[in-house]
């Protein structure tokens, strides 16, 4: 069998966790399996080119790019994405992707995909914002392509979406999965990681004399659509990037696990800071606000991960992911 999986951009390096979790979890349900990588980056970059053009007043003012927001936006079909020129028998596409955001993206993709006849499973899905919008396009995206198998990552999406599909799994965020795809090595220093990429960072009594703050946007060029950004610096609402102490940004996503496997504590308003830190057994408190967080919900934790640094039930989190496994080859089996 041949699997492909669709990677999510790596814009924001956290989708990078979710990829290599995805792959993990792949790989532990289906030994036999060939899995195809194909990279989600000429759908990101085509769709900020899509929405860079709705903006342009001239544009708008000709009467063209009036759809920048719509997934069948000629610039978005322009786009080739290598997996509609490997032939497969199913393809999975992973993390939180129940948005209009990730569809709009994707969707053209995906049709060609399914026009081939190539089963669609999501894993670790998602949502962003759960209101009503959001439920009626991802409705319209699976009755389009006739999604049938979906492993949710929190209690909330379960809810919300289980009656889309025939196979549906209350399941686990596929970071968790992390320990099976890399085994950082030891530092040979202690440290605390900060990363706030959506706030400023608050005064933390405690912390180590060390932290090491870690920016989840590598690639601010030429796709990342910075504009907001960057009027915020000139505000003086945001710090740039490199003002502070011990700044960090890779290109490469096992950069980042090492300083998460490794943390003494990671205290984020990012989830995937948190969670590849609680994966590996280290302690994560979470700093920001957002339905996303539902997810904290459906993890072994001790704690309350808002409040406090908390840790993993590590052996809970083992049962867990033997039960997502054994649910993802059941769900594959509907399809297949």
């Amino acid at each position: 069998m041949r699997i492909l999986l669709l990677r999510t951009w790596t814009t924001n390096i956290g989708n990078g966790f979710i990829d290599y979790g995805a792959k993990a979890m792949l790989e532990r349900a289906f030994p036999d399996a060939e899995i195809v990588e194909t990279g989600g980056y000429p759908n990101h970059a085509a769709d900020t080119a899509a929405l860079w053009r709705g903006t342009r007043k001239f544009e708008r003012m000709a009467g063209h790019g009036a759809d920048y927001e719509s997934p069948t936006h000629r610039i978005r079909q322009n786009t080739v994405n290598i997996s509609e020129l490997i032939d497969a028998d199913l393809a999975v596409l992973p993390g939180c992707v129940l948005s209009r955001p990730t569809f709009r993206k994707y969707f053209d993709t995906l049709t060609r995909l399914r026009e081939r006849d190539i089963p669609i499973v999501i894993v670790g899905g998602g949502g962003e914002e759960y209101d009503e919008v959001e439920r009626e396009d991802v409705e319209a995206v699976f009755d389009a392509l006739d999604i049938e198998v979906l492993l949710t990552r929190d209690r909330t999406a379960y809810e919300e979406y289980g009656d889309l599909v025939e196979y549906l799994y209350d399941g686990i965020d596929c970071s968790l999965f992390l320990g099976d795809a890399h085994q950082p090595p030891e530092a040979n220093r202690e440290f605390d990681v900060h990363t706030f990429d959506k706030g400023e960072e608050p005064d933390i009594d405690g912390a180590s004399s060390t932290i090491i703050r870690p920016d989840h946007a590598p690639f601010d060029e030429p796709y990342h659509f910075p504009v907001g950004e960057r009027a915020r610096e000139l505000l003086g609402l945001e710090t740039p990037l490199f003002e502070a102490e011990n700044v960090f940004v890779s290109d490469m996503v096992t950069d980042y696990l090492f300083l998460y496997a490794n943390a003494d504590v990671v205290r984020s308003d990012r989830i995937h800071a948190c969670l590849p830190a609680l994966t590996y057994g280290n302690r994560a408190q979470f700093y920001f606000d957002t339905p996303r967080a539902n997810l904290f919900d459906r993890v072994p934790i001790d704690g309350d991960v808002t409040s406090e640094p908390v840790r993993f039930d590590m052996d809970e989190l083992e049962r867990e992911k033997d039960e997502q496994v054994e649910a993802l080859e059941e769900g594959v089996t509907t399809v297949l």
